[in-house]
């Protein structure tokens, strides 16, 4: 895991970090830590006041009954504004218009918080899609040559070996290949961070979180990052209202998809002959 500061990050060494070297970058002090605090106790509150919600890759927790040490606040969009001004950071747009493009979107935003004693995650990959396990429903020759997603981690608590900071192999992103019992994870690391930092990682990567063995919860922000041509894991934009949706930065839109056209309804399309590099060029 290569560590950069806000000062020292240097785009070239990222990109080649998370494509050919660990997959997983951290820089260091990104954030305000007030803004950080903000969004903790917004996280905590939803957490501590909604019904259980959907989470992935936690059998272990599901057959020990200990589930509900594994809380989830999804739509974070809606949750408050300071969540737009977190994800719309100058370093992620840098970053993630060179990795995925510039009309890149936000395939999920939403908060993950550890409960002392909740088990971890099987390790999994989160690009193509979180059950390329069942590979005979992907297309053939999917491979890692070219970046498809990537996933960002903000801590809101200490992110430490002890309070189960996610857990990955290094690697392990430039092979196509969803982790099983077969494979070698002996160099397995974690991703430690604190709050205030910013951690970018290949969705290749095999990754999952590590049990909370410490006397604290251990929250953080988990974002998916997508090209513009692969659909989004989670409906982020039919619970905004009209308001948030018409007067949300640029930025957020993007993110959104709101500023990309398709898909669409082209039978009342009035667009005619508008695709094409004669047209671009006008």
């Amino acid at each position: 895991m290569k560590k950069f500061s806000k000062n020292n990050f240097h785009i070239d060494e990222a990109l080649k970090e998370l494509m050919r070297g660990s997959g997983v970058i951290v820089i260091e002090n990104i954030y305000d830590l007030n803004d950080i605090k903000d969004a903790r106790e917004i996280v905590n509150h939803f957490a501590d006041t909604q019904e259980q919600k959907e989470s992935h890759f936690n059998a272990e927790a599901e057959a020990s009954g200990k589930i509900q040490l594994q809380q989830r606040v999804w739509n974070l969009f809606g949750k408050g504004e300071i969540f737009s001004k977190i994800i719309t950071n100058d370093i992620i747009f840098y970053l993630m218009s060179k990795l995925l493009g510039t009309e890149f979107f936000c395939g999920s935003y939403c908060a993950s918080r550890l409960l002392p004693g909740s088990p971890g995650q099987e390790l999994h990959l989160d690009y193509p899609y979180w059950d390329f396990y069942n590979s005979e429903t992907f297309p053939m020759g999917l491979n890692s040559s070219f970046p498809q997603n990537c996933q960002a981690t903000i801590p809101l608590d200490i992110c430490s070996v002890e309070s189960g900071a996610t857990a990955y192999i290094p690697g392990s992103q430039k092979v196509l290949h969803y982790p099983n019992e077969k494979d070698d994870f002996s160099n397995k690391e974690q991703m430690v961070a604190n709050p205030g930092d910013l951690v970018f990682f290949n969705g290749n990567c095999w990754h999952g979180a590590s049990p909370n063995k410490s006397d604290n919860q251990r929250a953080a922000l988990l974002i998916e990052f997508l090209p513009k041509y692969i659909k989004p894991v989670e409906d982020l934009v039919s619970y905004l209202s009209e308001d948030f949706k018409n007067n949300s930065t640029e930025r957020v839109q993007q993110l959104l998809g709101l500023n990309y056209e398709y898909p669409k309804v082209m039978d009342v399309s009035k667009k005619t002959n508008n695709i094409g590099l004669g047209y671009k060029i006008k």
